[in-house]
């Protein structure tokens, strides 16, 4: 079976209001509900993009905020730019409207008068700038984070499997209640395998700020944060010794907690400590924590207040001039091109912190459960298995050895909705970004409402199902042990019926059918295209009123490869058909009736090939299959479109490249309305009798006043691509 790229493109909440921002005059009225007719798909250029002139650093700084003055060497930096603009333009939206009205019908609440009086004291701040931005050294704190988050999982698993075969021995398993606890203790009593990363830690130096909207604005909350820091730190006493310094123009003052001060009462404490740790474990966290100080301190400069937080306030990511700021670093470079255009986010990771990120999530799991097993007796003889788990973070490691990482650069641009333009980061080489699409124009058809496009690298492929396959074997392996485990529990016991039970009936067809996908996955190339359209019939299912089988349309999904080897593809039928056949006659034996396995129908066309189950309510519309010719493999809904989508994949399809998928809200809207006026004029055969269908005649006004209201609506698409031999993806929520 073929991999495509997991996908990790966050669409925060702030998405759909950014989203919903960028209206344009519409030049003539609204079409009716329903009736929005879907404009054809537009194919970006794969030419590269046209060189852009290289801005200034105060060009930049114009542009960005707050990283005219943030240090050259910044590593990390997320800002939000202009929120009570974003706020007005949501405000303006039909749709948020229709939300307000609906609100109002169900309990009365006006959603805007309750946010109104925070919203306008917020806005004094959020809605004009807000940032946070991390100084040199970050990138070795994010990877120690990393490693804390590893090393957490190994001890939670390594307990919980030590308690495990414990339980097993006794046939007790109550101390299960009490891993998490017993992972801390186990942590602490091992601390000094750990202590590198306690010495290594250090809290990185971090900006936090926001831009006021006015001197006294600015003034009064500057007042209020000096007040509750001077109160919060008076609680430390000698411990919290005052702060003043100078960075970037801007001074500021606060306090400073001594790693001295923290060392002395983990030293008076030392007694209860040398409960759990080693003395000598003691004396190096002690040492440790002597060198760990902690800065805490406000300042402002122009209109931002900001607070800086960090082990050294030398590292302050401030720069006097802007010929010194990240606005003169190449490494964003990228903003360059988008000159005069509304921004409403900036971000920016580089290239450590990005790879310092970049780890696995089960080996240490893995390796924890191997571990907390070594030497039980409760379980057997746990060696193989011990040597599937280290199998497990070896996969791992393999599928990990093919990711990049780069420095990470993003921007949120309002332009006809929003776009999320991302440049560069982690890219796990699960694509073939080089590789020309062959079903690129699958998705251009009338009322496709979902596409989705790419080619899967063969070698990532590869590595994910030998991963894949480690994780089903190690899980096997795991549940066979637990199988063997005498105990009175009685959800232990359920589970081994239902194991043994599999081991014995399904356990080598299951496996012959696993092979038999294998043997299918090798006969197909790496191409996949997933068609989702919304004009399908009505299948005649028992109980649907003829009249909207007749009028109605329905949903419709292919998934589209092309044929590398048909033997092969036969050659993996004729498996997974016997092993059916297997699963069949094993169930009907123990189900004490006869369960026959229905033998598939074919249909030849043009020389595709389809395959398909007959059942009462089937047609050509709604017909689960397999169509197969010489080029193409359609796994489909759909018979129909299945022979449609093979006839398309024949036709050129240019010179795209990388992974694509759309999502039409136009389809989407036309379809409903449709359906909405299907079931006005039949809706009282339709919706099962007149009090249903004066019910929904009640609620009609409100549907149409709907689907009108998000005609705003138009479509949401990702792409992901190389330019210039550097990750790219955009994500754009496109409205009108």
């Amino acid at each position: 079976m073929k991999a495509f790229r997991p996908w990790f493109t966050v669409l925060p909440v702030t998405a759909l209001v950014l989203g919903s921002c960028e209206k344009k005059e519409q030049p003539s009225a609204p079409a009716a509900p329903g009736e929005a007719a879907k404009a054809p798909v537009a194919t970006p250029a794969e030419a590269p993009p046209a060189p852009v002139k290289a801005l200034t650093p105060g060009e930049r700084a114009a542009m960005l905020g707050i990283v005219g003055h943030l240090s050259k060497d910044t590593e990390s930096v997320m800002a939000l730019y202009d929120g009570k603009d974003i706020v007005k333009r949501l405000r303006s939206l039909k749709s948020w409207e229709f939300i307000r009205e609906l609100a109002k019908e169900e309990d009365g609440t006006d959603i805007e008068a309750e946010i109104a009086e925070g919203a306008e004291e917020a806005g004094k701040f959020l809605g004009q700038e807000i940032f946070l931005a991390t100084g040199k050294g970050t990138a070795p704190q994010v990877a120690n984070l990393m490693k804390l988050s590893q090393r957490s999982n190994y001890y939670q698993m390594r307990v919980l499997a030590k308690a495990f075969a414990a339980g097993a021995k006794e046939g007790d398993f109550s101390g299960l209640d009490s891993a998490s606890q017993g992972a801390m203790m186990e942590m602490a009593k091992e601390i000094g395998k750990e202590m590198g990363i306690i010495e290594a830690a250090a809290v990185p130096p971090t900006l936090i700020g926001v831009k006021a909207q006015d001197a006294e604005s600015l003034a009064m909350a500057q007042q209020e944060l000096a007040s509750g820091l001077d109160q919060t730190m008076g609680l430390l006493g000698e411990g919290a010794k005052p702060l003043e310094f100078t960075k970037g123009g801007a001074t500021f003052k606060g306090y400073k907690l001594a790693g001295t001060f923290l060392a002395e009462q983990m030293e008076a404490g030392r007694k209860d400590m040398e409960a759990t740790l080693e003395p000598a474990d003691v004396d190096r966290l002690i040492a440790a924590i002597k060198t760990k100080n902690l800065a805490i301190a406000q300042g402002t400069i122009g209109d931002y207040l900001m607070i800086f937080v960090g082990d050294n306030e030398e590292l302050c990511p401030l720069a006097d001039k802007v010929e010194d700021s990240l606005a003169a670093n190449e490494a964003i470079s990228f903003v360059d091109g988008y000159q005069g255009k509304k921004l409403a986010g900036f971000a920016y990771g580089e290239q450590g912190i990005v790879k310092s990120g970049l780890v696995g999530s089960l080996k240490d799991m893995a390796l924890g459960v191997r571990d907390g097993l070594a030497g039980s007796e409760g379980l057997g003889d746990t060696r193989e298995l011990a040597s599937l788990l280290e199998l497990v973070g070896e996969k791992e490691d393999a599928l990990l050895g093919l990711a990049k990482a780069d420095a990470v650069g993003g921007l949120a641009v309002l332009e006809d909705g929003v776009k999320f333009e991302l440049f560069g980061g982690v890219d796990r080489g699960a694509m073939d970004s080089d590789a020309s699409h062959k079903l690129a124009n699958l998705g251009s058809s009338d009322d496709v409402l979902l596409f989705g496009n790419w080619v899967a690298d063969a070698e990532y492929s590869k590595r994910a199902g030998e991963y894949g396959e480690a994780l089903v074997e190690t899980a096997y392996a795991i549940a066979e042990k637990v199988a063997g485990v005498k105990s009175d529990d009685e959800d232990l016991a359920q589970f081994q019926q239902g194991f043994a039970l599999f081991n014995e009936k399904f356990r080598t067809d299951t496996i012959a059918m696993w092979d038999a996908l294998s043997v299918a996955g090798t006969g197909l190339g790496n191409e996949t295209a997933i068609v989702v359209d919304l004009k399908g019939t009505v299948p005649p299912i028992p109980g649907v009123p003829q009249e909207l089988v007749d009028g109605g349309r329905f949903v419709r999904a292919s998934v589209v490869s092309p044929v590398t080897d048909r033997a092969k593809l036969q050659d993996s039928w004729t498996k997974l058909d016997g092993s059916l056949k297997n699963i069949f006659k094993t169930a009907s034996e123990l189900a004490g009736d006869e369960i026959p396995m229905q033998k598939p129908m074919s249909s030849e066309k043009d020389g595709l090939k389809t395959w398909f189950f007959s059942m009462p309510f089937f047609n050509d519309d709604f017909l689960p299959s397999v169509t197969v010719s010489d080029k193409w493999f359609v796994a489909s809904t759909s018979k129909t479109q299945a022979l449609d989508l093979a006839v398309s994949a024949d036709k050129a399809a240019g010179d795209r490249k990388g992974a694509w998928f759309e999502l039409d809200f136009d389809t989407l809207r036309k379809f409903t309305g449709d359906w909405v006026t299907l079931l006005e004029k039949n809706g009282e055969a339709a919706l099962g009798g007149p009090e249903a269908f004066e019910e929904f005649k009640t609620q009609l006004p409100r549907i149409k006043k709907g689907l009108a209201a998000f005609e705003e609506f138009d479509q949401l698409s990702v792409y992901e691509r190389r330019e210039g031999g550097k990750l790219r993806n955009t994500v754009h929520f496109k409205v009108r």
